[in-house]
Parts: structure tokens; sequence; C-alpha cells
């Protein structure tokens, strides 16, 4: 048995992949995913919009939880429309987390509850919540989740600021009844403007916060990803360990036309499961399918030559099938923790949130969300549509040139 143990340490040794999945890779995805397992947002976009915009931009940067929790963000000169529409594509364009609607404190005074008249001729101001209404973009679950909270926060740091406002009133206001039933008014009327945050928050796109919503779409794209990567990469290994690339060296085949052939089954299966769950996440989950279908389509194309020349590049430096299986799991697991599937991109370092913008599963996930919950269109969504292009001819031409050195060397390492 000893000579066993020791038979076996030695084919360790000099199986260094291997030796790198026991001993580095464990501590290296430790220490990544340990960063990035965050569902907190620390900041948020906001921007504002409105006839009191200016006013209450001011106001909300004075609040401690704004200044902590928020960034303003300027959306430019608004197009036609009405403030509402203007603020649903700010957030379908993904220009802001939240957008506020603005209304002037003059406006915010003459309406029901709004500022009341106190002694001397001052005035209390009408609330933060009576003059704004918050739009937060649902397909960003945990986002819209945190500047709930934010909002909140504001709200009741504002309440905080309007009591003492009441309390220095109501003490002016001693032995005047008119400007102490005016002080009661505007008393009463402060509890309701900050205790239901129905009332000025508006969830866009997904309004009852539903997961299954927000993770259909990405699912969609890592199924997508198990089949590309994993399957296909066995698909070289066969040849290999069954002695027939030698007969594909022989062949009057260029490198591109053979990786085509290969790929070509896969790529039609993945079109029938692509369909298939995509149906029934709309079927089952009650998923919306909002945007473009041609879109949505083209993008799920890119993205499978992406996974599909990965699987091909994976088999083509692997030696036997345990080694491509490994190294499918490596670049398989990496993309359903940090693209931003389970745990939000915005809440990792900026170091871990690099290394997601570098997974093709990333962009494709912001395209399947754009499209099914959000209706964004080709003008929104060219950036990640373009990346995974760039994806696919990177790792196209890597595949093909590994492909002309395994047929070379007739399967050599």
């Amino acid at each position: 048995m000893r000579a066993i143990i020791v038979k076996e340490f030695r084919e360790l040794a000099r199986d260094r992949r291997t030796l790198a999945m026991l001993v580095v890779l464990p501590v290296l995805l430790l220490v990544i995913f340990g960063y990035a397992a965050n569902f907190a947002v620390d900041r948020i976009d906001v921007a504002v919009i409105g006839s009191g915009s200016s006013e209450l931009s001011t106001d909300l940067e004075r609040t401690a939880a704004a200044q902590e929790s928020i960034t303003l963000v300027h959306p430019g000169p608004g197009g036609a429309g009405s403030d509402r529409d203007r603020a649903t594509a700010l957030l379908r364009d993904r220009a802001a987390d939240a957008v506020v609607i603005a209304q002037s404190p003059e406006g915010a005074s003459a309406a029901p509850g709004g500022a009341s008249a106190a002694p001397g001729g001052a005035s209390i101001s009408p609330s933060l919540a009576e003059r704004m209404e918050v739009l937060l973009d649902g397909s960003s679950l945990f986002t819209a989740q945190s500047a709930q909270g934010v909002f909140l926060q504001i709200i009741a740091e504002d309440g905080q600021r309007r009591a003492a406002q009441i309390r220095a009133a109501a003490e002016a206001a001693q032995g005047d009844a008119v400007a102490a039933q005016s002080v009661l008014t505007a008393l009463a009327s402060a509890p309701a403007a900050s205790a239901d945050p129905g009332s000025f928050i508006t969830v866009a796109f997904n309004p009852d916060l539903r997961t299954s919503w927000v993770m259909v779409p990405g699912l969609i794209g890592l199924i997508l990803l198990f089949i590309g990567a994993l399957i296909t990469s066995i698909g070289l290994v066969r040849e290999r360990e069954t002695r027939t690339l030698e007969q594909l060296a022989v062949m009057p085949l260029r490198p591109s036309a053979i990786i085509f052939g290969k790929i070509a089954p896969y790529f039609l299966l993945a079109l029938v499961d692509m369909a298939a769950v995509t149906a029934l996440g709309v079927w089952v989950f009650g998923v919306p399918f909002v945007g473009s279908v041609p879109v949505f389509t083209v993008a799920a194309l890119v993205f499978l030559l992406v996974v599909l020349g990965a699987g091909v590049f994976i088999s083509s430096v692997s030696q036997s099938t345990g080694q491509a299986i490994q190294m499918a799991i490596l670049f398989v697991v990496p993309q359903v923790l940090l693209s931003g599937l389970i745990f939000p991109l915005e809440a990792m370092p900026l170091g871990v949130r690099w290394i997601g913008y570098a997974l093709p599963l990333t962009w494709f996930r912001e395209i399947s969300q754009g499209i099914m919950l959000r209706g964004a269109g080709l003008d929104t969504l060219w950036p990640p549509l373009t990346i995974l292009a760039g994806m696919a001819v990177l790792v196209f031409g890597a595949a093909t040139l590994r492909m002309r050195r395994s047929l070379t060397h007739g399967g050599a390492r």
C-alpha cells in the first residue's frame, strides 16, 4: 500500500494541471468569491428630472442617507413626452438605477397636505415624499431593493426635520388658536406622507420584485453555457482518445472548417434548448417578453458562438476527457458567481468586477434582461452585443490556431 501511495503522489507531481486544481484553485476561488458574495449595493445612481429638479437635488444632497448611498447623475435635456415617459426611458436605457420626478416646492405646497402656514408668516415646508415620485428599475433586483431602503431612510430623515419645524411652530403658536390649528393640520399630514413607500416609490419592469423574473433571463444563458463549454469540450478530446485526430490531419480541410463541422450539431441542439427554455420561462414563471425577438435571437446566436468556440478551445488543449471536464468547470463556475446572475456586479469590488466584465455570460445576461423585462432595443443594447461579437472573433481565432497546431503535430501536446 505504501508503494501505491508513493506512486500516486509522483503521478500528481507530474500532472501539474491536476495539482493546480487541487491546491491553487480552492484558494483562488475562496478569495475571489469571498469578495463577490455580497448582495448589498452600496451606491446607486439617481437622476432627478421635473420642474423642481434643481431644488430637490439640493435637498437630497443635504441628507446624510443620500450622501452615503446616492450618486446624482445628469440625464441631459429632456425629450418629447411626459416626465413619467422620460423616467421610464432612462431606466430602460440603464442611464440610472433610479429616477426621481421632482415637483416644485410651490406645486407641492398647493397640494393637499402640503406646506402649512405658521405664526409670523412662516411656513412648514412640504415633505420630500410630497415633492417627488421615485421610479426604480425592477430588473436589477438587489439594486432596486437597496434603493428602496435608501429612499425610506431619506424620508425618515426628512420626517425628523419636519417634526422639528412643527415643534418650533407649535411653541410659537401658543395662545394663537388659528396658528395652532394650522400646526395641528401639518402635524396630521406629516406621518401620512412618509408612512407608505408606495405613495412615492414605483417599481418599473418588475413591480413585485420577483426573483424568477430576474433569474430566468440569466439562466437561459447559463444553460447555453453548460451545453457549449461542458459538452462541446469533450468533442475533440474524443478524437484524440480514439486516435482519429491523425485522420483529420490528413484530410483536405481547414482548421476553421473542422471547428465549424464539430460544433454544428451542438449549435443546432443549443438553439432548440434555447427556444424551449425561453418558452418555459415565459409560460411557467410568467416572465414577460416585451422586447424584440429578432434582437434576442441574434444575441443568443453570438453568445452561442462564444461558448461553443470556448468549448472547442478547451478540448484542443486537453489530453483527456477528465482534463477537458476540469477546464470546462473552471470556465463555467466563475461565470455563475461573477456575471451578476446571483450577486450584483455593483456590490463587488472593482478588481473582482472587472473579472465579471471579461465573462460572456455577463453581457448576455444584460442583453436578455434588457429585452425580456425592459423592452430595450438595439440602440441601447449594441455595446454588450458588440462585446460579445468581439469575444466570438477572439475565441474562434484562438481555437483555430490551437486546432491548426493540434493537427500539425498529430494530436501531440
